[in-house]
């Protein structure tokens, strides 16, 4: 009611220049307001020229790491199955180098006892005998 008390006391000039002024100030709040939604629309404009293409180029690197790791994990897989089987052929191995060796500890005993059963002065005396037998020989025939 204050506001329009001082309105009526007003003449009409008095009301035409402060009509003029609210209507420049509120032309300069819409400027402003205009101005800032242009520059918000520029710099989102802006912003987005520059991150979507980084976005593709993101989720093309993606795509491909993705490709990469499927075909990693294949290999590994063939990999992995490439190991059981070689472990598979490994224990055979072992089994079979196992049975070698009991059946060589048996035949490698065998021995062991043949020749601990030799009776080395006998052996000694036949090799005596031996040599006097060669020896006269050979000077028989001049060797």
């Amino acid at each position: 009611m204050e506001d329009n008390t001082k309105l009526d006391a007003m003449s009409d000039h008095d009301l035409l220049v402060e009509l003029v002024r609210s209507q420049k100030a509120t032309e300069s709040k819409q400027k402003m307001t205009s101005n800032f939604t242009i520059a918000t629309f520029a710099v989102i404009t802006v912003a987005l020229l520059i991150m979507v293409p980084k976005f593709y180029m993101t989720m093309s690197k993606v795509e491909e790491m993705v490709e990469e790791t499927k075909t990693v994990a294949e290999e590994t897989r063939e990999l992995v199955k490439s190991a059981s089987e070689s472990l598979e052929g490994i224990d055979e191995m072992v089994a079979d180098v196992d049975q070698l060796v009991t059946e060589n500890t048996d035949a490698v005993g065998e021995a062991i006892e043949s020749i601990n059963n030799i009776d080395l002065d006998r052996l000694n005396q036949a090799i005596d005998d031996l040599a006097s037998i060669i020896e006269p020989l050979a000077n028989l025939l001049g060797h």
